[in-house]
């Protein structure tokens, strides 16, 4: 009998997220894990479903380095910028994420920049909230905020495990606005058991969001390996939906390489 047992969660701290040696930089991986499982995303399946954080400790000291080597722009990967320091990734934790975001702020002063809860990261609408927003506005740079929405068919949002409705897309970008960002909206089009109808609750959706003040950052399903989603087939998008999302692309509301996605999705 063959037993398997998996390899243990890697400790951030121990593995630094670029090479010194060689002298090349990026952005600070901060977050490992996602306990959200959404059946098209490989980050819960990759590194599980406890979200492990690299220490504020480490991460200044990675600051620090990066500062004296006159890199003064800060970014971050993490599935979710506003759960960092979150014990389940579920519920926020606003005192661990105002000792990162002090911390990095107290090291760069005014000579860097702090980049959070934007490319090459982003946030979760229910994690969206007077108190994130407003230790984002207070410490970090960025004017922009992306949002993961993914559809906007509460039974399409149901069907991949977002654990979030189509009214908390709406409250977040609101309330970002509201706090003076611009908001990045994503959505996803052509998931597995996506229908006519469903498509069409997503296009209101972009539309709605853009009328707020919101931009669209429109995908097509690809199939990733490791996931639920792995093997199944991308929905058919009709001529109408391509024409009201093409609609939105002329008018400068909505960007993104689905049409790229859209072909690499039908390759066997």
């Amino acid at each position: 009998k063959r037993i398997i047992r998996p390899q243990k969660p890697a400790d951030l701290d121990r593995y630094p997220p670029f090479s010194f040696k060689w002298g090349k930089f990026g952005p600070i991986e901060i977050t490992r894990g996602c306990p959200f499982g959404c059946s098209y995303c490989q980050t819960s399946y990759l590194f599980g479903c406890k979200p492990r954080h690299r220490s504020v400790g480490n991460i200044l000291s990675l600051v620090e380095l990066m500062k004296s080597e006159e890199l003064c722009d800060i970014r971050v990967v993490t599935p979710d910028a506003f759960a960092y320091g979150s014990l389940d990734g579920r519920k926020i934790n606003p005192a661990g994420l105002e000792e990162l975001l002090k911390g990095v702020r107290k090291i760069l002063k005014k000579e860097g920049r702090i980049f959070f809860g934007s490319f090459p990261s982003e946030v979760r609408p229910d994690h969206v909230t007077e108190e994130t927003l407003e230790l984002t506005r207070r410490y970090a740079d960025n004017k922009r905020l992306v949002i993961g929405a993914q559809s906007g068919s509460p039974r399409i949002l149901s069907a991949i495990r977002r654990q979030h409705t189509v009214d908390d897309i709406h409250r977040a970008v609101r309330l970002a606005l509201r706090f003076g960002f611009s908001a990045d909206v994503d959505f996803i089009l052509g998931l597995p058991g996506e229908g006519e109808a469903d498509a069409g609750m997503t296009l209101k959706a972009m539309e709605e969001l853009v009328r707020l003040g919101a931009r669209i950052h429109a995908h097509t399903f690809m199939p990733l390996p490791g996931t639920p989603f792995a093997d199944r087939a991308p929905a058919a998008l009709s001529e109408k939906t391509l024409r009201r999302l093409r609609n939105l692309v002329a008018q400068g509301h909505a960007f993104g390489q689905w049409e790229k996605q859209l072909r690499l999705g039908k390759t066997p």
